[in-house]
């Protein structure tokens, strides 16, 4: 008994208590969040039998590399993006290498804010664990505290002269990231596509327009009407835009009415893809969607042609329209609203159109569930989100999605089907303002073949007939 009391109270004993409780606080508390020029990072540390680095990207998964040899794993995790301040670092600087110059300095300050905080860490798990030990308590504690920081501060530092950031050139995946290099590889080829099909877009307006002049005369509409052309989901891709700009001219819309969705993430910086939208010739009213944010809208508001919808009632071309937006469109940050949002904003359109003394001919939204609601109630419901485009008519109500005019945008890698382009140009009846006919426009940006639908309308209890064909686009050659 006397033995163990004396190994207990040995100094021996107190050290290696003092190594083992540092190790446990650093691996238990050392764990901070740094913000960094618009990202907010958590750093960690923890044993491991191989030393690596381990990059979690959420909610994607994670990248890990063997980056060094001693027995820790470093975990860096993207906790949060701050888009306004990104955007404004990102106006600060000059150029491309003096952004990166500028993370990466920032980036150290705070690795070395979190190694010292690790260090006092250790030191007072150090301090406690030898503090526990009977006899010299006090002296013990020092002596622990002093060893702890020592023991973890090495490790760090032999982290540090033994890391290899190359080791990254060999990555593991895990998670949605596990198809990261094939992403890569279909994100560039999908850029590459989307740069070609701006290339095609005079011609494929050209055979498109010559097509059309053909549906029209196989179903003549009944009178002058007004051209709607409903636009969806551009999702950063500036083809869209072209798209947009020649089916405008070439079959001479009225104005156009876009349901969201013009930007992925919502930032200043994206607006330079869709800036192209200040030269369309006609008209633009814009309902904000879930991946839009304050930043699109205010950049929207600012170009001359541009109407923000915003859940007031607006009268255009004699047409009563009420466009409401996604009520994720107000905040920052990405995602789909959840069902308390969806029901208070039904809740809010109803409400509006309770107080309208003329009830909407035309209502837009960017969500079809919400859209949804409301088919059989308002004459015209547009909508987009889904990327899908789809028309529904019942008694003379109707329901279209223009699914996406930007196919999906480069986020298209995600499917590995080719997502075509699509759009609709609505026609109503110049006297009655009543929906009368809906041309359905899907283009394959890739394959370069189009498909035209015509869906005539019938008031009051008629059906609808689909007149379509398809076509393919050929290169011609001189």
């Amino acid at each position: 008994m006397e033995t163990v009391k004396a190994g207990l109270s040995s100094w021996w004993f107190a050290l290696a208590a003092a190594l083992l409780a540092s190790v446990v606080f650093a691996t238990l508390f050392g764990q901070s969040s740094h913000d960094i020029n618009g990202f907010r990072l958590g750093l960690s540390v923890s044993p491991a039998y191989r030393g690596g680095t381990e990059l979690a990207i959420p909610p994607f998964g994670e990248i890990s590399a063997r980056t060094h040899g001693t027995p820790l794993k470093l975990k860096i995790a993207f906790e949060r993006i701050y888009p306004n301040q990104l955007s404004k670092v990102a106006n600060d600087v000059d150029n491309g290498g003096e952004l990166v110059d500028k993370l990466e300095a920032d980036g150290k300050d705070a690795f070395k804010r979190f190694v010292l905080r690790l260090i006092a860490i250790a030191a007072l798990g150090g301090a406690l664990g030898a503090a526990l030990t009977p006899r010299r308590r006090l002296l013990k504690a020092a002596a622990g505290a002093l060893t702890g920081a020592l023991f973890v501060g090495s490790l760090l530092l032999a982290t540090y002269r033994t890391f290899d950031v190359h080791a990254f050139k060999q990555p593991r995946y895990s998670g949605a990231l596990t198809a990261a290099p094939w992403a890569i590889d279909a994100i560039a080829k999908q850029l590459g596509d989307i740069a070609a099909f701006r290339q095609e877009i005079r011609s494929i307006a050209k055979n498109i327009n010559l097509f059309y002049s053909k549906v029209d005369a196989w179903q003549p509409l009944r009178d002058d009407t007004i051209k709607v052309l409903h636009v969806s989901d551009f999702h950063n891709n500036p083809a869209a835009v072209d798209l947009t700009r020649r089916v405008a001219i070439d079959f001479k819309a009225d104005f156009i009415i876009d349901t969201g969705d013009i930007t992925d993430w919502g930032t200043p910086i994206e607006t330079k893809l869709i800036e192209g939208i200040a030269t369309l010739p006609v008209p633009y009213y814009f309902v904000p969607g879930n991946h839009d944010s304050p930043e699109t809208i205010e950049y929207l508001k600012s170009i001359k042609n541009v109407t923000v919808l915003q859940g007031a009632p607006v009268e255009i071309e004699g047409i009563n329209v009420l466009g409401v937006p996604d009520p994720t469109s107000y905040v920052y940050e990405v995602h789909v609203s959840g069902e308390d949002s969806m029901t208070a904003m039904e809740r809010r359109i109803h409400e509006t159109i309770d107080t309208m003394t003329v009830e909407p001919q035309v209502l837009a939204v960017h969500n079809s569930a919400v859209a949804g609601k409301f088919f059989g109630n308002v004459p015209v419901v547009l909508s987009g989100h889904v990327h899908r485009a789809q028309l529904k008519e019942k008694a003379g109500y109707v329901m279209n999605n223009a699914g996406t005019t930007g196919a999906a945008g480069i986020r298209t890698f995600q499917n590995r089907k080719d997502v075509p382009y699509t759009l609709n140009l609505l026609h109503f009846e110049r006297s009655t303002k009543r929906l009368v006919a809906v041309d359905s426009l899907t283009v394959m940006g890739a394959a370069r073949e189009f498909r035209l639908e015509r869906s005539l309308i019938e008031w009051p209890d008629g059906g609808s007939r689909i007149s379509s064909a398809q076509g393919e686009l050929i290169e011609q050659r001189k």
